[in-house]
């Protein structure tokens, strides 16, 4: 198996020829398990929550979240190999409040109404990109944690309904139905051999 190590993000002339000649990670979206994970939630947050700092929230006080898990696959012909998040700077920012890294973006929530129009948008902030499941019987060993970060062909991160800001703040939408997008990589900062399949919607509805 070849790994595709990631480098400096900011050149897309590199990116051009690993496209070109390597074999490449591909992300997708379990969007059976963003469905069935859904749940609203009720929460009250102080003004010196990390989630309120960071703006997981509008504000303080308390708030309706809609919570779901994201699992995220690479179903393609390379590992994923991020390495040490302290060794890339142009991918991960410290967060001083929650005390780890987090990799900027590496998920795009939003929320539409019955007409598509989006109503609300949030960011997944990664703080470890890892191998947490296995979703292909025949992939190999787990190879990547927290410490050495990436997702190995054949395996899938996954962030719970149940972590901190894996959620969006619904406390100002009227009640009626709306879809969930979830997009993995929306800048496309990380090279793929395929972003077309890298969103997943399902309908919500909020009571």
């Amino acid at each position: 198996m070849r790994l595709l190590i990631v480098p400096l993000l900011s050149s897309v002339f590199f990116f051009s020829l690993l496209q070109a000649q390597s074999p490449l990670a591909d992300l997708t979206i379990d969007a059976g398990l963003l469905k069935s994970s859904l749940r609203l939630s009720v929460q009250k947050f102080s003004s010196s929550n990390c989630a309120v700092q960071e703006g997981c929230v509008a504000g303080p006080g308390k708030r309706k979240l809609l919570r779901f898990a994201v699992a995220t696959p690479n179903v393609g012909d390379a590992d994923l190999v991020l390495g040490n998040p302290a060794d890339h700077p142009e991918l991960f920012v410290y967060s001083p409040c929650h005390g780890h890294y987090h990799f900027q973006g590496y998920a795009l929530y939003e929320l539409l109404d019955a007409s598509g129009v989006v109503v609300l948008r949030g960011r997944k902030q990664a703080f470890c990109l890892a191998d947490s499941l296995q979703y292909q019987s025949g992939a190999g060993p787990a190879k990547f944690t927290c410490d050495y970060q990436g997702i190995s062909v054949g395996w899938a991160d996954v962030y719970g309904n149940n972590l901190d800001c894996q959620w969006l703040d619904v406390t100002a939408l009227r009640r009626g139905t709306y879809t969930l997008r979830v997009t993995v990589n929306p800048d496309h900062a990380l090279p793929e051999s395929n972003y077309d399949n890298n969103t997943a919607e399902v309908p919500v509805t909020i009571k």
